[in-house]
Formats: structure tokens, C-alpha cells, sequence
């Protein structure tokens, strides 16, 4: 997997969450397979607009630092791909 181009797609004024978060900003993230867009909530009371895409992406890292921490043990060794791709169970699939 290559390197994500990551930009901000929108900032927006939303009601107010539970939390009080009343501004969305999307981040959008693209690589050669893959393309996704991920939402920042913020409070607009607690930041000026000089302040919001830094926290948004203050906070983007922790949810990243997170979903990586939930998924570590996922995170398969070669060897364990290796043994994986020998077991292949389709009938009639020849990967070259």
C-alpha cells in the first residue's frame, strides 16, 4: 500500500451533538486503492477558525493511534502469509 494524499474536504456548521460538537470537518483520504472520507467533530466554542484544522487534526491522529491500537494483533508475519497462501482452497485459482 503506497502513501495516502490526505486534504481536508469540508468544514461545516452542524446542530450541536450530545457533546455539544457543532462543526464537521471531513478529511479525505486517497491512495491507489483506496479512497475514504472520515468526519472530525468539533465544539465551535472551544476553538477560534485559525485553531480548527489543527485540533481536527490533533484528534484525527488519536482515532488513528486507537483503531491501530484495536487492531494490532491482526498483523499477520510473513511467515504466517506465507503458510496462509499455501492453503489456498479455491478450486481452479492459480496465482502466479
Amino acid at each position: 500500500m503506497g502513501k495516502f494524499k490526505i486534504r481536508v474536504a469540508r468544514i461545516e456548521m452542524v446542530s450541536p451533538n450530545e457533546r455539544g460538537e457543532d462543526i464537521r470537518l471531513t478529511f479525505q483520504f486517497e491512495s491507489h486503492q483506496t479512497s475514504f472520507a472520515l468526519p472530525i467533530f468539533l465544539n465551535s466554542c472551544e476553538f477560534d477558525d485559525t485553531e480548527i484544522v489543527k485540533v481536527a487534526r490533533s484528534k484525527l491522529h488519536d482515532v488513528f493511534r486507537q483503531l491501530g491500537s484495536q487492531c494490532e494483533d491482526w498483523q499477520l508475519s510473513e511467515a504466517e502469509r506465507r503458510e496462509l497462501a499455501k492453503i489456498n482452497v479455491r478450486p481452479g485459482v492459480n496465482c502466479a
